[in-house]
């Protein structure tokens, strides 16, 4: 069987002379990706285009795979695969339901056996399907969760302290964020 290489312009031309961006629309691909956050070994599956070769293409778009940046894409994924497979089961779940209409209006013993065969094949199939949630993942949704809220919390505190140049715990902030509330009262009895 004839071997396919890939064509030298993607992993030679991948940048335009000027800098202004890739010339091959497969290292497009490749620079759109990994802008989106998504690994080497991700867009190299995605594309076809060995993970050598992207590589080379990031490096001469000026990008880099940040491990961190990779980890928050994946766990992205991850979460849209359990939600896709969530939906698939609720779907079975509905099918499982008719079929069980049918059994109910099954007239011959031939229509009794096959409903009966297709609730439990859907039942087996739904069980597979339904995402399952460990405790350790319920655990670090919830640690990522507060780990935003105080950084959210955090970032609103400086920006407070930096506008109004007073510490956020101070007897003066109190009276400002009571200014506030009261003004925002005042509008929306307006």
């Amino acid at each position: 069987m004839p071997k396919f290489d890939e064509p030298e312009s993607i992993g030679n031309e991948v940048a335009s002379p000027a800098g202004g961006g890739p010339v091959h629309p497969r290292a497009e691909m490749v620079v759109v990706l990994a802008q989106q956050g998504m690994g080497r070994n991700e867009i190299s599956r995605r594309t076809g285009i060995p993970a050598v070769s992207v590589s080379r293409i990031a490096k001469a778009n000026g990008l880099t795979f940040d491990p961190a940046q990779t980890e928050v894409a994946l766990r992205a994924r991850i979460a849209q695969l359990k939600q896709a497979q969530a939906g698939i089961a609720l779907g079975l779940h509905e099918d499982i339901a008719v079929a069980r209409m049918l059994l109910r209006t099954a007239r011959t013993h031939r229509d009794y056996a096959f409903a009966s065969k297709a609730i439990g094949d859907l039942t087996q199939a739904a069980q597979r399907m339904t995402p399952e949630v460990s405790e350790q993942e319920s655990i670090e949704e919830a640690k990522d969760f507060l780990m935003g809220l105080r950084d959210t919390m955090g970032a609103i505190r400086n920006n407070f302290e930096a506008e109004h140049g007073v510490p956020f715990d101070s007897p003066e902030a109190r009276e400002i964020l009571n200014k506030m509330r009261n003004q925002e009262d005042e509008q929306n009895e307006s």
